[in-house]
């Protein structure tokens, strides 16, 4: 699993004044040199843009089928985002769910579905179901290439999924599933490629994609340092560069949560995911998709971001005091409510919780650590609600009556407002508040794709010989993030796809 802790201590915040790129909007490529007489400095069969987990699965793809492969990476090491996570991977009804927990027959089909319910109707449903299809195979394909999983287990749900379409379903493999393990699966897609003859080349940027008199991608402009180079791809174009993760600029005009992020909050990307992948195939009229959401949870308790670890006893309030979510519903499900409400009631959201919660299962603070954080200013405390109410600036009778019915409810064991499952159970003061704060760990959006991870034009129509896959991809993740290992597993899925794609064109 990508633990939270692990990660803050391994990774360090990106600043969220990230470079940005100018060019939002699609237009037409404006070079009218003939591709006929460009002077072409490098020449490969495939080329891919970014060496993060995407563009290393696709690169070893590449070189599997034979082709000659060249990787552009913009930072000055392979791996990017990929490496801060914990590896972990999504997949139903592999030999290691069977033997590693109690869902013995669970298929591709519900994994799909519930996939499909979390977008909300806002995803490409034929990329879901080719996902879901698709990753067992590729968790034996890891294996053979000597990752040993050890461990499945689930995510938190959403109160409007039904129950039976849940399991555990998320693949921990030996040495992985804290953040910053996923470096392993990078290096140990990396080595194989590099074994093949594959090419990667460091601190090298592309700048813009090369098109012929029929619009069909030939290359790219390329620059290391002052020089710049014209490299041609005889076969195709792969994208494989991430989303607006650290552009300020893309994220105001695409996506309106995550330019809150990175404006308001806190992001941890690196800082080399600046949308260059989507703003180049913009420039010769790609379609984008998927844009609205992002990898968010609550950078401090890591809470919801694994079954296996119980919600502790607290609920959160918006502005007026009152409770708005399921608090045990899966982290990014929750933390867009959060965004939701601190938008529209222009202020802050707390988390509440009381001296009785610190004995509970999961607790993220101890008696010793919440001193410290009301110390450092981080947690507020009062001996009563009223007097936390003042401290927050909230109605003080709105926060008493939440704390009441709270009380009321979790001591009959039920939540009637929400649904939450974890953690029902009464406060009892002195109460404390922590003012939520986002991690990001990436935008959700990209480019449209289809199942073959052809780049689409608004027109449905392929560009030809333009692939993109993983988070340089849009439309297969729906308005939230709808669990651990989802990312992951698409980055393999669509680099694998889009490298064997690109690597049979004659």
């Amino acid at each position: 699993m990508i633990s939270r802790r692990d990660f803050l201590k391994g990774a360090a915040a990106s600043a969220v004044g990230a470079a940005t790129i100018g060019v939002l909007g699609a237009c037409t490529q404006d070079d009218k040199t003939p591709a006929s007489s460009i002077k072409w400095d490098k020449e490969t069969d495939v080329l891919i843009v970014g060496g993060g987990g995407t563009g290393v699965a696709a690169m070893l793809q590449v070189a599997n089928d034979g082709a000659k492969v060249l990787v552009l990476e913009k930072a000055g090491i392979a791996g990017g985002t990929t490496n801060l996570s914990g590896g972990v991977m999504q997949a139903a009804g592999t030999e290691y769910q069977k033997s590693l927990t109690s869902y013995k027959d669970d298929s591709t089909d519900k994994h799909a579905e519930l996939w499909i319910k979390s977008g909300e109707g806002y995803i490409d449903e034929e990329l879901v179901r080719d996902l879901a299809k698709g990753a067992p195979e590729h968790i034996k394909w890891l294996s053979d290439l000597g990752l040993k999983w050890t461990s499945v287990y689930g995510h938190n749900h959403v109160p409007y999924i039904d129950k039976s379409l849940y399991a555990d379903r998320i693949h921990v493999y030996e040495g992985g599933g804290a953040g910053g393990q996923g470096v392993l699966l990078v290096q140990t897609m990396l080595k194989a490629a590099l074994a093949k003859g594959a090419l990667i080349e460091y601190n090298t940027e592309a700048t813009k994609l090369l098109t012929d008199a029929t619009g069909t991608v030939i290359g790219v402009v390329a620059k290391s340092g002052d020089k710049s180079m014209n490299i041609k791809a005889n076969k195709g174009v792969i994208l494989a560069a991430a989303s607006i993760d650290q552009n300020v600029e893309m994220a105001k005009e695409l996506s309106q949560q995550h330019y809150w992020d990175l404006t308001t909050q806190m992001c941890f990307a690196v800082k080399t995911d600046t949308g260059d992948g989507i703003r180049m195939a913009q420039e010769i009229g790609a379609a984008v998709a998927g844009f609205g959401g992002c990898i968010d949870f609550c950078f401090k308790t890591g809470n919801a971001t694994t079954n296996k670890n119980k919600v502790f006893p607290s609920f959160i309030v918006n502005k007026k005091g009152r409770r708005f979510v399921c608090e045990d519903a899966t982290y990014a499900y929750h933390y867009r409510a959060i965004f939701q409400q601190e938008s529209q009631l222009n202020g802050p959201t707390y988390m509440i919780f009381a001296k009785s919660s610190l004995s509970a299962q999961g607790a993220p603070w101890t008696e010793e650590s919440v001193a410290a954080d009301i110390k450092a200013g981080t947690v507020l405390a009062a001996d009563n609600i009223e007097g936390l109410a003042k401290l927050i600036s909230v109605d003080e009778e709105n926060l008493a009556a939440t704390l009441a019915t709270w009380n009321a409810d979790t001591a009959a064991g039920k939540d009637d407002q929400f649904d939450r499952v974890d953690g029902l159970v009464p406060l009892e003061g002195p109460f404390y508040a922590y003012k939520n704060v986002s991690g990001n760990l990436g935008s959700l959006g990209g480019v449209k794709i289809n199942v073959d991870t052809q780049v689409l034009k608004p027109n449905g129509e392929p560009i030809p010989h333009l692939f993109a896959g993983g988070l340089n991809a849009g439309g297969w993740i729906g308005p939230y993030y709808p669990g651990s290992g989802t990312a992951i597993i698409g980055t393999v899925h669509q680099g694998r796809k889009a490298g064997a794609n690109a690597a049979k064109i004659k």
